[in-house]
């Protein structure tokens, strides 16, 4: 068994407590900006489940933002999953999710346009998400 990514939000808010992931106005599909290069103060939430075998395992989680029309990659973020024991309270075999929030607001997006978001755990293809970025013309919408 190996490290899975179980769950994959592109949301307004995203923050972790006590081991909880607690998401704001999570499942986007559209993020709006009145110009280009845009930023959006927005996060991706995900679950990622280690297997009982593994919780003192280090795992590397990799997103990749890409444009879905040109392949162009607008940002990579890397994230180390480690967790040096299992948490109290686990039954033995039992796995254990792991919750983690990547901010967006430092990547920049070029144009608008549909946009992929990869994600690789362990080196492997993991799961995606695909939203659209348009531009705000006026009264109306620009895709």
């Amino acid at each position: 068994m190996t490290a899975e990514l179980k769950s994959l939000i592109l949301c307004d808010f995203a923050q972790i407590r006590e081991g909880l992931l607690f998401v704001q106005s999570g499942g986007l599909t559209r993020l709006v900006a009145p110009t280009f290069p845009a930023k959006f103060a927005c996060h991706v939430a995900t679950l990622v489940w280690l297997p009982p075998d593994e919780a003192g395992t280090a795992h590397e989680m990799v997103m990749k933002v890409k444009s879905a029309e040109t392949a162009m990659l607008a940002a990579t973020v890397k994230v180390a999953l480690h967790e040096s024991s299992p948490p109290s309270g686990l039954q033995p075999g039992e796995g254990r999710q792991v919750p983690i929030v990547v901010p967006l607001a430092a990547v920049s997006f070029p144009a608008p346009g549909e946009y992929d978001l990869q994600v690789e755990v362990d080196e492997q293809f993991a799961g995606d998400i695909s939203f659209r970025v348009a531009q705000r013309d006026g009264g109306g919408l620009k895709a």
